[in-house]
Parts: structure tokens; sequence; C-alpha cells
């Protein structure tokens, strides 16, 4: 018999401390099969911290998957302990559903822990048939504080695609707001069987000209989900914003500008998403001695986003205002990401640290560059706390370690459990022969 490994332990109140310290935890712990155990869940958080419902779908989506003893498993708990164990081995099925856990749940679950379990892990037969799966998502697809549906298939799924993953499908069958009267949503992501593990490194990196000259994206792509009679306000204001922010000098009927309207359906539901694409240069800087770490050849474009789910008090004829304050915003915010040379914004930044962990050899990814303090250089931007808070739980979980340019020396994972460095357990390859039954919840947060 195998000897016990002791779990590695995290406490829950480090950095942002919330509901993405858990999922990456228990992500990397599902595929590598390294118990783990939390505490002070959610400690720094008011209303007294622990387990929510949206963590708890996350917990027994994962356990039931990988056959994992789970102690603590309760809505409120401080303490959580998560030791995988074998799987026992069962037919396999193709379609995965991720159901909601109460009204207002995003979709944090499905793209940040189910989605890279899914995407590391080697399909039973997958080298013969490439079927894929279909992993359907319910929850919201428009929530503050949560990736948009919009954001994850305009800017985290093609990213995904650069990076070497194959190409996914979304497939929108409902949307599910928090404003305008709560709702439940739901998204169906079809995944190509996963053949090429351990993923290779990647770079995320661009060569521009000086700093002054990076303002220029290839196009501009807007979504506006508004009611009818305020779509022509949104087109309005992004011309004026876009104009000034990126220097056009009043001629944005001539930039590469795509707007992209739907109803809302309420008048408190009004949001925009603004995507950048950036060319990506032929040549990538060689930054290890590994000739096969550059960015995928069939990548043409970085994917920078920014949104706004209007999330304050709408007084009576109030939305000509409102519009324009979330372009000015949203616009403002792009422009500062683009300017900055980044490859990334910056809550994609958090969303690949993952990747780059598992990854095998040196991936490279550029977040961008601020004006240092006397205004004559440039320096790294600083991580958000968010992206601080993925990397802490990749170096504690993998041991791996990120430095201040975004470079991470990842640890290969393979898709085979134990002999990938996991503790002996459950393997990948039995895990998702078992995923097809199982259920992730209700749902009133999101799709993140």
């Amino acid at each position: 018999m195998a000897e016990a490994v002791s779990p590695i332990e995290l406490d829950g109140r480090t950095l942002e401390g919330g509901g993405q310290l858990i999922r990456i935890a228990l992500c990397l712990s599902a595929l590598t099969s390294k118990p783990v155990k939390i505490t002070n869940i959610r400690g720094n958080r008011s209303g007294g911290g622990g387990l929510k419902a949206q963590h708890l779908a996350c917990v027994d989506w994962l356990a039931q998957a990988c056959s994992v003893r789970v102690e603590g498993a309760e809505k409120g708990a401080k303490t959580l302990l998560f030791v995988p164990h074998a799987a026992r081995s069962v037919e396999r099925k193709d379609s995965l559903n991720v159901p909601p856990v109460f009204r207002k749940r995003t979709l944090k679950n499905g793209s940040r822990a189910i989605l890279p379990f899914v995407l590391f892990t080697k399909l039973p037969g997958s080298e013969e048939n490439g079927i894929p799966i279909r992993l359907t998502l319910s929850g919201g697809t428009n929530v503050s504080g949560s990736p948009s549906y919009d954001y994850i298939t305009q800017v985290l799924l093609p990213t995904l695609e650069n990076i070497g993953f194959p190409g996914i499908t979304a497939t929108l069958a409902k949307r599910g707001w928090s404003h305008g009267g709560t709702s439940i949503g739901e998204i169906t992501l079809e995944i190509p069987a996963t053949t090429r593990l351990p993923l290779p490194p990647f770079h995320l990196t661009r060569q521009d000209p000086p700093i002054k000259r990076r303002t220029a994206p290839c196009s501009l792509t807007a979504t506006v989900i508004a009611p009818p009679a305020y779509q022509d306000h949104f087109r309005d204001r992004l011309t004026t914003a876009i104009a000034m922010h990126f220097n056009l000098n009043n001629h944005a009927s001539d930039f590469p500008l795509k707007v992209q309207c739907e109803d809302s359906h309420h008048d408190k539901r009004l949001y925009l998403l603004l995507v950048a694409q950036i060319p990506v240069h032929e040549h990538q800087p060689d930054v290890t001695s590994d000739s096969s770490s550059t960015c995928t050849p069939s990548a043409t474009h970085h994917f920078l986003g920014r949104d706004w789910l209007y999330d304050r008090k709408l007084p009576p004829n109030g939305h000509p205002k409102a519009i324009a304050d979330m372009a000015g915003r949203v616009v403002r915010e792009l422009h500062g990401e683009v300017s900055s040379g980044a490859c990334v914004d910056e809550h994609l930044r958090d969303q690949v640290v993952i990747f780059q962990a598992l990854a095998k050899g040196r991936s490279v990814v550029f977040a961008g560059e601020d004006e240092d303090e006397d205004g004559e250089g440039w320096k790294a931007r600083e991580p958000s706390l968010h992206a601080r808070t993925a990397e802490w739980v990749c170096r504690e979980m993998l041991g791996v370690r990120f430095d201040a340019g975004g470079v991470c020396e990842g640890v290969g994972y393979g898709g085979n459990g134990p002999e990938d460095g996991g503790a002996e357990g459950a393997r990948p390859r039995d895990l998702v022969e078992r995923i097809a039954e199982l259920r992730l919840g209700d749902s009133e947060d999101g799709l993140s």
C-alpha cells in the first residue's frame, strides 16, 4: 500500500483570498492527485467568509470526477480537505453538464476550474477518434465582477487557441443576468479532444517600436447589449471616445471599428465590451534556448478586452449619461492596455497563469509596461492581486515561480496523474471517463 501523502496547506486569506484561490487549488489537486487543505477560507471577506454555494459546486463536481475524499464541503465552512484517490473506470461519455448552483452564479467555476481540468486531461481514445467533449455551463453570462460570455468567447478562447489548444466552439443558449431581475443562462463549449500534452511552452509577447507608437490596434470590436432605443447612443459615444483616446483626429469613421448590438430586454441591463486585436509579429524574442518555445504559428493577433456591466442606479432619463460614462471608461481603460504594449489584459493575465505553470518549459506572458517614477523610462506593470494570487497557488502546489517579466518555467504536465509529479491516486485518463455524469449546481453567479 502506498504511503499517505501529507496535504499541501494553503491559507485562504493569502493575497486576494477569495474564490479564485480555491478554484485553482482544487483544479491542480484534481489534475496532479496532490491532496490540499485550505484553511481560513475567504477569511478576509465581509460577512464571515467561508465556502459559498458557488465554491461548493466546484468542489462537488471535481470531487466526483476524481473520486476524491472531501472533508468540510458545506456552506460557510472555513476549512476544506481535498484528497484525490484512485478512480474506478467506467464508460466514457462525451457530454458534461455543469448546471447552476444559485440564482446569480457566474461562469467562474467553468472557465477557471473545470475548463483547465478538461483541457489538461487525456481522454480515452482521443488519439484514435478525436471525439470532442461538450461542456454545458449554467449560470450568469453577464454578472458584475465576473468574465462575461462575450469576454470568454472573444478574448479567453482565442487566446487559448493562440497558446496551443485546439479551437473551442461556444454556443449561447440563453443569457443569465444579475441586473433587471436575476436569471440563469446557459452556454455549451465544444472542446476538441486534447492530444498534444504536455502543452508546449508559449510566448504571448510583442516586438514593438517605442511605447508612444503602441496605440493603434489592428481593429476594434464593440459588443453592445442594451435596449434597441439606446444602441445608436452607444455607437455615437464609442466613436467619439475612440477618436479622442486613440488620437484619430476625429476621423474615427476611417478606423476599423465593428459594433455588434443585441437587445438586453430590460432597461436596467446595459453591457459594453470592447476588444482590440493586436497583430502578432512573426519573430518572437529569444528568451529561452528551447527553439520550440514560440507563439503558436497560426496565431495572427493578441486579444485585449475591457468591459462594463452597468451597476449603478439609473435615475429617470439617465441612460444617455450612463452610456457616455460606459463608453468613456471602457475606451480609456482599453487604450491604457494597448498603449502599455501588453499582450494580455489585466483580467486575462490571471487566467493564463495556470496554463504557464502546467506547460512544458519556459513560457512568457508580457503584461505591458508603465512609466517609472521619474518618467524617464519604463518598467514592467505590476500584476494584479488576482494574478499574484494565482501565481502563489501554482508555486505552492507545483513549485513553479514567476518573475517580474511574466516568465515561468512550467512543470510539463502530461495528463498522466502521478507520473507527472502528483501524489499516487487517480489518473486523469480514468477521471474523464466519469465526468459525464456530474453536474455543478444551481446558479446565481457566473460562467467564470
